[in-house]
This record gives C-alpha cells, sequence and structure tokens, in this order.
C-alpha cells in the first residue's frame, strides 16, 4: 500500500525488512519479499516525478569535471529511480568475470557465475527482456548467427545483448505494490542517516526528514540500502557518528575502486563482401524481444592477452560532422538539444559554424523521402510502441563503420568516493568524485584493437584502422558510462578486503544489507542492471530464510 510520512510517525507496525530506495533493486527487492509474506517499509526520497528541486540533492563535487560528467545526471530521485530513463539493455555477467584473474588487481568475487544461474532467469523476467539465451544460434534459430560471415573463431565470437521494453520498474511493479498489505511504500522519504547501536554490531534505526524540519525514527528487522552505488555510498560515509569514517568502513574500502565501463567510438571497421551481408541491425525473437549482435573478445582471447573484457558494435558515423551526407543524422544532431544529456552527451562538443548548420539542412532538404520513412518507423516502432525500438542503428553502403567499444575497467582504489565540504538543502554532505582511468585499462583497450585487427585480416572478413592515440583520447574524454556506479561497496569474504559479505551484508552489522551495483567487486563487459536485479532475488531468498528464523514483535508476544 501506499503509505505517507504521517504514518511513519504514527505506525505501531513491525518491519521485516525496511528498503532504502525506490529503484529497479528496491522495488523488485520489496515486490519479492511482500509476495513471500514479509512486512516491508519502501522509503523513497522522491516524488512521482523527476524535479529540478530533487535532482539538486544529487549535485557534487568533481575532481575532474573534464571526464566525468555531472552527478545530477544519470540517476531520478523518483519513485521507479533510474529505471525510469534506461535504456533496457540486458546482459548477464560472463564466467571469467566472477574469477581471480592475475592480470587484473583486485579481481575475483567470492562466488562463481553458477551461483546466479538460478537467478538470472528471474532477473530477465522482471526486466521484460525474454528467456536467459544469449548465443544467435539459440536466440534467432535459422538466422544469420555472425555479425560479419567468416570472423568468428577462438578470439572473436558473436554474441547476443538482450533488451527491456525498457522497463520502468514502477509501472512493472508498483500497482501490486500499491494493493499489498505486506509493503508499504512512502516517497518524499529521504533517509539521511544510519544509526548504530552503541556496539556497533546492529543497526537500531534509521532516520528520515520531513519536509517541515521534523526528523522520524524508522525500525525495522533488517535494513537494504538500494540507493544507487553514489547514493549508499554517501549515506553510509555521511552516517560517522558511531564510525568516525563511517559505516562499512572498517577497512577503508567504502568509496575506493570506483569503476564505470568504458564506452565510446574510435576507429573505423571495413567490412569485405557485400553490405547485405552484415547483421548490424536489431532483429526481434519469436517473443517480440529486441537483440542484437555484437563482437566479444572470448575468454581464451582475455586471458592470452591478459585483456579485461571487452565487446564491440558498429555506430553510426559522427552526427555532428554534415560530410556523412544523410539526411537523418543530420536531422538528430540538430534536434539533439531535445534528446536526454544522457543520451546526448557524446555528440560533437565543438562548435558547428552556420555554414555547417546549411549542410546539415541540405542533406535534410535533399533526402526527405528518407528521412519521412525513417521518421514513421520511428514513431512507430520507438514514440508510440510499449516495446520500444532500443536505439537508431544505420547500414552502411560502402560496408564502413565507425566502432564502438564497451569494456571493462579494472578495480583502482585511487579511484573513489569521498565526502565534500559542502551539504544539501538536508545536512548532507555532499559527494567529491575522483574517478580515474588506469594504464591497464588503456593498454587492455589498444591491445583489444590490435587483436580485432589482426582477426579481421586473418579470416578476411575486413579490415580495421584506428589510431592509438585518439583511442586512448576517447576513452578518457568520452569513455565513463555516466550511469554506472561500480565497486565503492565491493564484495569479500573477508572483512579486510571489502565491504559487504558474499549475502551482501555490511560487515560487522548483523542486519544492514546492500543492493546495488556497488557491491560487485568487478565490472565486466556487461551493463550491470541484470546482475544487480539477479543478485537482488538472490538477497531476497537469503533475507526471506533470515526474517523467518528471527520471530517479528507481534509473533514473539
Amino acid at each position: 500500500m501506499l503509505g505517507s510520512l504521517a504514518d511513519l510517525q504514527n505506525s505501531d507496525r513491525h518491519n521485516d525488512v525496511v528498503i532504502v530506495g525506490g529503484g529497479a533493486a528496491g522495488l523488485t527487492l520489496a515486490h519479492a519479499l511482500g509476495a513471500a509474506g514479509r512486512q516491508v517499509m519502501l522509503l523513497e526520497a522522491g516524488g512521482d516525478k523527476r524535479t529540478k528541486a530533487s535532482q539538486e540533492f544529487y549535485r557534487g563535487e568533481l575532481v575532474d569535471k573534464v571526464v566525468h560528467p555531472s552527478t545530477d545526471n544519470y540517476r531520478v530521485r523518483a519513485i521507479g529511480g533510474t529505471s525510469t530513463i534506461w535504456g533496457g539493455r540486458a546482459i548477464p555477467f560472463d564466467p571469467i568475470d566472477f574469477e581471480k584473474r592475475d592480470w587484473v588487481p583486485d579481481s575475483g568475487w567470492p562466488f562463481g557465475r553458477d551461483e546466479l544461474a538460478g537467478f538470472y532467469g528471474k532477473a530477465m523476467d522482471a526486466a521484460e527482456a525474454g528467456r536467459p539465451d544469449f548465443c544467435p544460434e539459440h536466440a534467432l534459430p535459422g538466422a544469420q548467427k555472425e555479425l560479419a560471415p567468416g570472423l568468428d573463431g577462438e578470439l572473436v565470437r558473436t554474441t547476443i545483448e538482450r533488451f527491456s521494453k525498457p522497463t520502468n520498474f514502477w509501472r512493472r511493479y508498483g500497482p501490486e505494490l500499491a494493493r499489498s498489505g505486506n509493503v508499504r511504500i512512502v516517497k518524499d522519504a529521504p533517509v539521511i542517516h544510519i544509526q548504530l547501536a552503541e556496539d556497533g554490531n546492529v543497526v537500531d534505526w534509521i532516520e528520515v526528514a520531513a519536509p517541515d524540519g521534523a526528523r522520524i525514527k524508522v525500525r525495522g528487522g533488517h535494513y537494504v540500502l538500494a540507493l544507487g552505488g553514489l547514493e549508499t555510498t554517501r549515506l553510509l560515509l555521511a552516517s560517522n557518528d558511531l564510525r568516525p569514517a563511517g559505516v562499512g568502513n572498517h577497512s577503508d574500502h567504502l568509496g575506493r575502486n570506483y569503476m564505470s565501463h568504458l564506452c565510446a567510438t574510435s576507429g573505423t571497421i571495413s567490412f569485405a563482401g557485400p553490405p547485405a551481408g552484415i547483421a548490424y541491425d536489431y532483429a526481434r525473437d519469436d517473443d517480440g524481444i529486441y537483440l542484437r549482435r555484437r563482437l566479444w573478445l572470448s575468454e581464451a582471447a582475455q586471458r592470452e592477452f591478459k585483456l579485461l573484457n571487452t565487446t564491440f558494435r558498429t555506430h553510426l558515423p559522427e552526427p555532428a560532422d554534415p560530410s556523412h551526407g544523410d539526411a537523418i543524422l543530420s536531422a538528430m544532431f540538430l534536434v539533439k538539444d531535445m534528446v536526454l544529456y544522457e543520451y546526448s552527451r557524446k555528440f560533437a562538443e565543438n562548435p558547428i559554424s552556420w555554414g555547417g548548420r546549411l549542410r546539415h539542412v541540405k542533406n535534410i532538404a535533399t533526402q526527405p523521402f528518407r528521412l519521412a520513412s525513417f521518421g514513421t518507423n520511428w514513431l512507430r516502432k520507438r514514440t508510440f510502441a510499449e516495446r520500444k525500438l532500443p536505439s537508431v542503428v544505420l547500414g552502411s553502403r560502402d560496408n564502413r563503420y565507425e566502432l564502438e567499444f564497451h569494456a571493462e575497467q579494472a578495480p583502482n582504489p585511487d579511484s573513489r568516493l569521498t565526502l565534500s565540504g559542502e551539504r544539501d538543502a538536508l545536512g548532507m554532505p555532499r559527494l567529491k568524485i575522483d574517478w580515474r582511468i588506469t594504464e591497464l585499462d588503456l593498454a587492455s583497450l589498444e591491445r583489444s584493437y590490435e587483436l580485432l585487427a589482426t582477426e579481421l585480416s586473418r579470416s578476411a572478413t575486413g579490415r580495421l584502422d584506428f589510431d592509438r592515440q585518439k583511442l586512448a583520447a576517447k576513452a578518457k574524454r568520452h569513455g565513463i558510462v555516466g550511469g554506472h556506479h561500480i565497486g565503492t561497496t565491493r564484495m569479500s569474504v573477508d572483512p579486510r578486503d571489502g565491504v559487504v559479505d558474499p549475502d551482501c551484508r555490511v560487515h560487522g552489522v548483523g542486519n544492514l544489507h546492500i543492493a546495488s551495483a556497488a557491491v560487485f567487486p568487478t565490472s565486466g563487459q556487461a551493463n550491470p542492471t541484470l546482475t544487480l536485479l539477479a543478485l537482488t532475488f538472490r538477497l531476497a531468498e537469503h533475507l526471506g530464510r533470515n526474517v523467518m528464523a528471527q520471530p517479528s514483535q507481534a509473533q514473539a508476544s
């Protein structure tokens, strides 16, 4: 059911689990626990919609404003969280991502991929992304397997990425949760403090800030922080009355190893053979799910060449350059200011002269039917469709494509989140972000390009032209995926090596858990949402067992 701050002040309800954060993880966890008969309270800091005022709470300090986007972008402080703007890409981690790799410092999860195998199916269902099948021959039976015929081998393979609708998790679970007698959701309820008991071993209560300045204590048997990587870390660091370094910072890992993914466009791939033979476009499986082929450097390649996990996709020419001569790209560039910042950020930032804009207009004027056909299809498949075409992809008449990389970033303790000296309107310290890219990140990316170029030449399927200096510059300047906040509450078996244990429980705090990509020890090549959802279902199962083992107050009396 939907509650209010007044309910928090006047309620004598016992909460088995208190969840902080109403995004994809928080709502999925609330739904799973409520269905299992647990009494759940979910607190969301935002309201029904994102507003300028609510986003202001996310503003933070950047050590390097050139490489890291503003902290009030890529996140939404409202019910549904960032699932209200995500692109919907749903990809699992690979088995190698969980392993200790001698060429990747601080790599290795406390468990292997098999531990999540049973939860990925539930995660796919929650994300409405179809069945967990990522092999082209199974996902698209009878269709072309390879992105480029003849390219696949031991080192380079075609794999599938699947796409959600994209699912807004409040629309997904909100109606059912609003009717639930087991789950109470309170919006506009920002949590500003975690209060530990005197011995520091459990959470006693958490504090919610009311608009009138009042502070409300909320208690539960267990607490789960599901605020996203940045806000989860900020709340833990700021709750420093009993633990001066913050809750969970016993080993100085809290806030460190801040990772994202490196993703940008660099280099040109020229395929041999007819353009019709390149499977660059989206396809749909038997369930109507959008899929797309991409190139992956296999586990064998990663081991042999000491690479971080990396994938490649064909991409569009730079829309800002009118020399592409394409009406669709020119229209995309001219309307870029109407697109969400999160999706237009990587358009060329150099000023375009009036002459350049006139050339864009000329491209549009000389191809009206091409643009009209595209616009009609976009309205039908994207704007008005429930399951939306994920993005614009275009074929190439000369079989030349810009190449986009999506690469793992290695853990680095010097890449970190700390608290700044500035406070927000609720008195919470703002974040200070010092995101860094390592020499390993750049060296792996260059070796990955070299390997793909070698395999294209060996298989006679094409040629890859790239400039090493431009590749490194692109990775540094445009590389970070602004919405992927990974590693700052890393998971470990030994409390000396991380913030949470293998059950996502904060080391040394018996009833505090984290549901966030911040617990990932490494970032892998995959977007984090699907693995976060798998971990969330695993956490729901774990909490369900613990709540059953601990009688509620009503049962105890």
